[in-house]
């Protein structure tokens, strides 16, 4: 099977399952080198995004100050 026949079954499967996907055929790959590697099948921990929202806001507020700022130069 070519990936071109690939593709069209992967892009209907959700991130988790594509992640999952991916897990396989890097422990396929290594397996294949003689490396024994343990990839977890489930997530251990539900994946919460709200806790996440605005980590990185405030070095994105510093970002755009600092280009607002030498862009009053450019005047």
């Amino acid at each position: 099977m070519t990936i071109d026949e690939l593709i069209p079954s992967i892009i209907p499967l959700s991130d988790a399952e594509k992640i999952r996907l991916v897990q396989a055929v890097l422990q396929q790959l290594a397996h294949k080198e003689g490396k024994t590697v343990q990839l977890p099948l489930q997530v251990a921990e539900h994946f919460d995004p709200k806790r996440f929202y605005g980590v990185a806001h405030h070095s994105r507020q510093d970002v755009d100050q600092y280009v607002a700022s030498a862009r009053e130069g450019w005047n």
